[in-house]
Parts: C-alpha cells; sequence; structure tokens
C-alpha cells in the first residue's frame, strides 16, 4: 500500500482482513469494510476527519467545563485504514466484485471494533452512551460545517470500553453523511438516506426537506424506543418475550412511506403504548416514565403545534416550535 497526494493510502497490494482481525502487539481489533460510494463523492472516512476536527475545537472550547478525561471526538469511530479502487485497477476490481457499479468506486475501510449499545447491560452505561451520542450530534449539526449523519439507526449506535472502565458512546457509519456544502451543492438535497423505522415524519413525505438536527433527534427517539421493546440482557430477545406493541414492527418497516408516517404518528397520538410499563424488558422499564414518554410528549407537541400554529411567521420550523430543540431534548435525558 502506497499514500496518495490527499494522504490516503491507495491499494497496490490488498491485504484480506476479516471482521475478526486481532492485532496483538496494539492490542486492537479491526473490521473491514467495503462500499460502493459514487466517484467524487465525499466519503464517510473523510467525514469523520472532518466531523473529528470540529469535536476537537469543541473539546478545547469546553474542556475548562468539562469533568472528567472523556472527549466529544472520541465518540466517532477510529478509521486505521482508507483506500480505493478505481477503474484504473480493473482487473483486480473485477476479481472482488459481483456485479458492475458503473460510475461507483470500490473502496475499503479498516475500522477499530466497537460493541453495540445493545451489548451494555448496565442501564447508566447505557444512558451515558446515549446522551455521549447525542451531544455529538449537534455540536456537528452546529457547526460550520453543518455535519448531519443521517442514518441514525440502532446498528449505528456503539459503543467503546474506555482504559479506565467507564463506557463512550459511538455514533458509526458515517456513509451518507452529509455537509452543509454537499446540501446546498447537491441536485438531490431532498434524498432520502436514513432507514425507514427510524427516520423522521417529514421525510416521509412525497419531497421530502433537506436533513436538519431535529431529524436526528426523531430518530433517536424511534431507536429508543424498539430498543425498549425488544432488547433485554444484551441481546434481542425471543418474539414471544418482547413488548407486545413489537407486533406492529412489520409496519413501521415496510417501504410504503405513507404506512410507515401513520404508524409513526399513532405512536405519538397514543398514550396508552407505555401504560403497562411490566411489558416492557426489566432494565429499560426505568427509562419509560423519564425519557420515552417525555420524548413522545415533546414530539406529539411539537408537531400538533405546527400544525395549528405553523403557518404563523413566528413558528421555529427547525425545532417544532422549541420543542425538539437541542435544550430540551437535553433535559430529558439528564434523567
Amino acid at each position: 500500500m502506497k499514500k496518495s497526494a490527499h494522504g490516503r493510502i491507495k491499494c497496490t497490494v490488498l491485504k484480506q482482513l476479516t471482521s475478526g482481525t486481532h492485532d496483538y502487539q496494539n492490542n486492537r481489533d479491526y473490521v473491514l469494510k467495503q462500499s460502493y460510494p459514487l466517484s467524487g463523492r465525499v466519503h464517510g472516512a473523510d467525514i469523520i476527519f472532518r466531523a473529528r476536527k470540529v469535536l476537537k475545537t469543541v473539546d478545547n472550547d469546553t474542556s475548562k467545563y468539562r469533568s472528567g478525561s472523556k472527549k466529544h471526538s472520541d465518540s466517532l469511530p477510529l478509521v486505521y485504514r482508507d483506500f480505493e479502487i478505481d477503474d484504473r485497477d480493473k482487473l483486480f476490481r473485477a476479481f472482488l466484485e459481483p456485479n458492475n457499479y458503473g460510475d461507483r468506486v470500490l473502496r475499503f475501510f479498516v475500522f477499530e471494533r466497537l460493541e453495540p449499545i445493545t451489548s451494555l447491560a448496565d442501564l447508566e452505561e447505557f444512558k451515558t452512551a446515549f446522551r455521549d451520542i447525542f451531544h455529538v450530534i449537534h455540536y456537528l449539526a452546529i457547526s460550520k460545517d453543518g455535519i448531519i449523519h443521517r442514518d441514525i439507526n440502532i446498528s449505528n449506535l456503539m459503543c467503546r470500553r474506555l482504559e479506565d472502565g467507564s463506557v463512550q458512546g459511538v455514533l458509526n457509519d458515517w456513509d451518507v453523511a452529509s455537509t452543509s456544502r454537499m446540501e446546498s451543492d447537491s441536485d438531490h438535497t431532498n434524498m432520502r438516506t436514513e432507514t425507514m423505522p427510524f427516520m423522521s415524519i417529514d421525510l416521509h413525505r412525497k419531497l421530502p426537506p433537506v436533513h436538519m438536527e431535529r431529524f436526528e433527534y426523531e430518530s433517536l427517539f424511534y431507536v429508543l424506543y424498539w430498543i425498549c421493546l425488544s432488547y433485554s440482557d444484551r441481546k434481542l430477545l425471543p418474539e414471544e418475550k418482547r413488548h407486545s406493541a413489537f407486533a406492529d414492527w412489520p409496519r413501521w418497516n415496510s417501504d410504503n412511506h405513507k404506512g410507515v408516517r401513520s404508524a409513526k404518528i399513532g405512536l405519538k397520538e397514543d398514550r396508552t403504548i407505555f401504560k403497562d410499563v411490566d411489558e416492557f424488558a426489566e432494565m429499560y422499564k426505568p427509562l419509560v416514565q423519564t425519557w420515552l414518554i417525555p420524548l413522545r410528549y415533546t414530539f406529539r407537541q411539537g408537531y400538533n403545534g405546527r400544525n395549528v400554529d405553523g403557518r404563523g411567521a413566528g413558528f421555529d420550523y427547525d425545532t417544532l416550535g422549541g420543542y425538539a430543540s437541542y435544550e430540551s431534548i437535553c433535559e430529558i435525558l439528564q434523567n
């Protein structure tokens, strides 16, 4: 391998790595990921490098107010190698690819191995990791680069165990993330990129709006909801042990935007879903009253307020009238 002019690794000889590769010298586990982004598009690893630069500035600015050694910049995955194979390596690429991806490049990333946030057996650690990710979403969104992840889902909320034994939440998989410049320069600012069950209600419109910060918070709410319905003891529960509301999952996980939107509006308006706390997995029961119910109320009030007052000049669309602001969600997550 050799470095390109931009400092990235260009592949000349590819050493095979598996998802279980372990570096005994540095005591690290590696994960190899491949993707096929459009040629010329800013890639996930590049977004991570930009995001880390933003968050390091935040860390420096907030160091005097922050307790402990944790840093916001550590809530991003570590990228050890980043290399691509374009059309100049046609024979090698043809050997690796089952299909012809045309204008796309074959790109590889070597990441650190992370653990799913659902693997945490301690509720306080889960809450800490969840908050870490929430804060990172905010600081990146309000930065000059306006970085938005655009695909918050259960599989992207990860964590790592630090040397002192504490847990750090990590937001993973930045392949479809965008910056404010990318959004403004793109002819496809209304493209949907998120996973159906977790995307904002507004993104199910026929012409969805440009991604914004509050969409990420709404996705976090849906992620939390489905985790509390179906996970316990560090794993996905068997169907018979999940909350009865899990029966609605096929409706949420369909490709019918109208149906998925209707299901989410139903959750927003249904006060009975959280009535029987005992239906929830033991570990997550405390979050029903402290997080789930307040978050449901927050988005319900925000969306309903927009329907009533949204045509007025004073309504803040970006935060649903202040209900879905960083400050409002942060206050809930402190409980």
